[in-house]
């Protein structure tokens, strides 16, 4: 994989005075305690949330359609180059949609760092605020800020590359079906405004996805934070808090809730919505490709912990994730602290992640003996064989070099393949 010519810029925040970070297909942050791994994973993962998967809507008329299907019906080259008029009209929506992101980024660090005011993590004794920026390096051939966390208003406006605001063949046969099912129901005397906006959100939609294709950031963005194991055994007395305030409706009185909050609260959510009683079927929840293959990781995984992990029964009053062992089961906040550790990361690769995704992962080697240490390198070096981003924050000299050594492997390899070729 090649890099993504992403850069993300920080600026006091918490420990951190200065950062400028390329964002590789596998990134690794090393350092001593206190110095900002984990604050620069968190603002990435902030910054990566705050990008729009569809973009912003703005409703095209009707000449407009009428001028993409005529190029699209004359058009010879496939993709189709968007019609200049159009053209134009794209660049907006992107820069619409990006200062959108600025915007919904601020809130995104108050969100995930767990506090109501940015002071609450500004670096200490600095009068500056807080700059978080997401560069790229590749469009007008210089490097220029995409957002800000602040004064979104002031940049540039981005002047977006024609190359990339093209339709694909299928999707010029969807706008045609669409806009010849449009005349029909029109020269009916129906009303088509919501018809015309479908087709709006399916082309902005489209040229958006293309825009984050080429920028590096199609896809979501996962985090899986340090000390998940406490968090497991957490999950249980949440879910149990959850049902105590419940009592509320009885007459009884109130519980205080629980102060859990930022990325572990979203951990939770995410961990909630594979195992909790309206999970999606097996075969219904995934929106992968044919291509994507989990079975290496998985397998290294299941050697890793001795066994393996699945979510529970869904008639449990409180729904939690097992271990599997020998035809054995128990809660996993029951078994050793290694498997609780892994055990996200294994639920995360079968239930959620997809190609295209960012994966943060705080401290990977927690809990584990250096052979296991060893495997799970191999599990993130799989993970960015399938065309997932992989960012991790570690202590281990261990894992580090086990990383370098599947990456060395790699070059190798490939330098084989070009010799014989």
């Amino acid at each position: 994989m090649s890099a993504t010519n992403l850069r993300l810029v920080i600026e006091n925040l918490g420990p951190i005075e200065h950062a400028d970070v390329e964002l590789k297909p596998l990134t690794v942050l090393i350092g001593k305690n206190n110095t900002g791994k984990t604050y620069l994973a968190q603002a990435l993962y902030a910054t990566h949330k705050a990008v729009p998967p569809f973009g912003l809507l703005d409703a095209l008329d009707v000449d407009e359609i009428d001028l993409l299907l005529h190029a699209s019906q004359t058009a010879t080259q496939n993709p189709l180059e968007l019609p200049p008029e159009l053209g134009a009209k794209a660049n907006n929506w992107i820069n619409t949609a990006l200062n959108h992101s600025g915007h919904k980024l601020q809130n995104n660090l108050r969100g995930y760092f767990g506090v109501p005011n940015l002071g609450d993590i500004t670096r200490w004794d600095q009068p500056a605020k807080i700059r978080v920026e997401l560069h790229q390096d590749l469009i007008d051939e210089a490097r220029t800020c995409l957002f800000k966390n602040t004064a979104t208003e002031s940049l540039r406006p981005l002047k977006v590359p024609r190359n990339f605001l093209t339709l694909d063949e299928s999707d010029r046969h969807y706008i045609h079906s669409e806009f010849t099912y449009w005349q029909r129901m029109n020269a009916e005397g129906t009303d088509m405004d919501l018809h015309n906006r479908e087709i709006s959100f399916f082309i902005t939609s489209t040229v958006w996805g293309e825009f984050l294709r080429y920028i590096g950031l199609r896809g979501r963005a996962h985090y899986l934070p340090a000390g998940r194991s406490g968090l497991l055994n957490a999950w249980t007395d949440v879910v149990k808090l959850r049902f105590e305030l419940e009592r509320e409706r009885f007459g009884l009185s109130r519980i205080p809730d629980s102060s859990l909050g930022g990325v572990a609260l979203d951990f939770i959510s995410s961990l909630a919505n594979i195992i909790g009683p309206r999970r999606p079927h097996p075969q219904t929840r995934s929106r992968r490709d044919d291509t994507f293959d989990t079975t290496g990781p998985q397998t290294l995984l299941r050697e890793v912990m001795g066994g393996s992990i699945r979510a529970g029964s869904v008639e449990d009053m409180v729904p939690t994730l097992e271990y599997q062992q020998d035809g054995h089961r128990i809660a996993v906040h029951r078994a050793s602290s290694m498997v609780a550790d892994l055990a996200p990361l294994a639920m995360w690769i079968e239930h959620l992640v997809s190609p295209n995704d960012l994966l943060i992962i705080d401290e990977p080697e927690s809990h584990l003996h250096p052979e296991a240490i060893q495997l799970v390198a191999r599990v993130l070096v799989g993970l960015v064989n399938q065309n997932i981003k992989v960012v991790c924050a570690t202590h281990s000299s261990i894992l580090l070099h086990e990383l370098s050594n599947c990456i060395l492997r790699g070059q190798l390899t490939k330098g084989s393949n070009e010799h014989a070729d």
